[in-house]
């Protein structure tokens, strides 16, 4: 009797999921759709069209040209800004986490415990209790206004040190490491070598 069903539950169940992928799917991807269908349009067509209807008259070129030199190209620089800080920023932040898990991980030196309790003190303070804090030190440093003050605080990222200290501690053999000592690399070189790149997954 639950033999024949088994299969047909499996199906049902496949489909279900299958369905809630696509409406996820078509959920996120609708509002990007009308975002490239409105660039097409004039103000009237904006306003007096489907939404999801291309322009009449067609205008993408012009519209982007509108965008790209409004305000001397300030769009452009936000462009940059966006790239600067969650392309290159993300990056650093992650090599610096896997190098500080490293660290906590592999190394011993003088009150390592007592500074990775911190960094789990920094995992438990949301982000917005910073703000203030955060906004005081780059008044202090005259970084106020400026690239730095957004960058430089991302860089920082306590939960990344953390994830990358469980990871190191499961993922980066110690005689891996022990053996590449005793050929003579330097610490430095043991972590690019081999305990990056066995950290690569969790960066």
């Amino acid at each position: 009797m639950t033999t024949p069903s088994a299969p047909r539950s499996a199906l049902l169940s496949k489909t279900g999921v299958t369905a809630l992928l696509a409406l996820a799917t078509l959920y996120t991807l609708l509002p990007l759709t009308w975002l490239l269908l409105s660039s097409t349009k004039s103000r009237a067509d904006l306003f007096g069209t489907n939404g999801f209807a291309p322009g009449r008259e067609m205008r993408l070129a012009e519209n982007l040209e509108r965008l790209f030199t409004a305000d001397d190209g300030v769009y452009l620089r936000w462009v940059l800004n966006t790239v600067a800080y969650a392309g290159v920023g993300a990056l650093l932040a992650a090599v610096f986490g896997v190098a500080a898990g490293y660290a906590f991980d592999k190394l011993a030196f003088p009150g390592k415990e007592r500074l990775f309790s911190l960094v789990l003190l920094g995992v438990m303070v949301p982000g917005t209790a910073l703000a203030i804090p955060l906004y005081l030190l780059a008044a202090e440093a005259g970084l106020v206004n400026t690239f730095w003050s957004v960058f430089l605080p991302g860089l920082v990222f306590p939960f990344g040190v953390y994830l990358a200290r469980v990871f190191s501690a499961a993922y980066v053999p110690d005689e891996v490491l022990e053996a590449a000592r005793m050929d003579g690399a330097s610490e430095f070189r043991a972590f690019r070598t081999i305990a990056f790149r066995c950290s690569r997954p969790a960066s």
